[in-house]
């Protein structure tokens, strides 16, 4: 369950995303909670995700979680954010290092994982949040350790950090920017309340934790 999330557009789409994979999402927009179940997770149709995922970055934070549940992911193209405009590159370099494979298509991006992803060692050119975010979501469950350098540590970074560790995740962080992952056999649910939104510009964090829940299993949440 997650408590405290903003009713803002980003919100909206990665309930969206979760509910076009099977996950079942219940949102109590008032109350400003979400309960997601992943006990079924299902590649969804490319046209779907490309009309519902618009333009936003959300789908590029779901990459991780479908390679390791099942096996390929897909990002739509993303109009103002297309590649080499802004840095999805770097996402996308993460990824291969994990042993991920990249296609290009006429709508977006096909990206698999013929032999699993193992934990790699990555130095960011810069503390990009989102790229952070992704080799975090990816290495988790990831065999073996991952190593990364430079990583940006803002507080929606160090939130999704406390949602990993509440779901079991082995996630280590040091003051010069280095942050330890090792890949855990499986993660399981949790409840946590998310960092203010003022803490922040919008959209703020909660849209962040969402492909999270696409890592656990249907187990009792715990945590807050």
């Amino acid at each position: 369950m997650l408590r405290n999330v903003p009713d803002v557009a980003d919100v909206a789409i990665a309930a969206g995303l979760l509910g076009l994979h099977g996950l079942s999402v219940e949102r109590d927009v008032e109350g400003g909670t979400m309960v997601v179940d992943a006990a079924r997770v299902a590649n969804p149709d490319v046209s779907e995700v490309v009309t519902h995922g618009g333009t936003s970055r959300i789908p590029v934070l779901f990459c991780g979680p479908l390679l390791h549940q099942l096996g390929r992911a897909f990002i739509p193209d993303l109009g103002g954010c297309r590649i080499g405009d802004r840095p999805i590159d770097f996402h996308l370099d993460a990824l291969r290092a994990f042993g991920a494979v990249v296609d290009k298509r006429p709508d977006g991006l096909d990206i698999t994982a013929p032999n699993g992803l193992r934990g790699a060692k990555l130095t960011l050119p810069y503390p990009s949040v989102g790229a952070t975010e992704q080799v975090l979501l990816t290495a988790v469950l990831a065999q073996g350790v991952t190593d990364l350098r430079n990583a940006a540590l803002e507080p929606e970074v160090l939130d999704l950090i406390a949602v990993l560790q509440k779901m079991g995740a082995l996630i280590a962080v040091r003051l010069d920017r280095v942050i330890r992952v090792t890949g855990a056999g499986g993660l399981r649910g949790y409840t946590h309340r998310a960092i203010p939104a003022g803490s922040k510009p919008p959209p703020g964090p909660a849209p962040r934790w969402r492909p999270a829940g696409m890592c656990t299993s249907r187990v009792p949440a715990r945590g807050t």
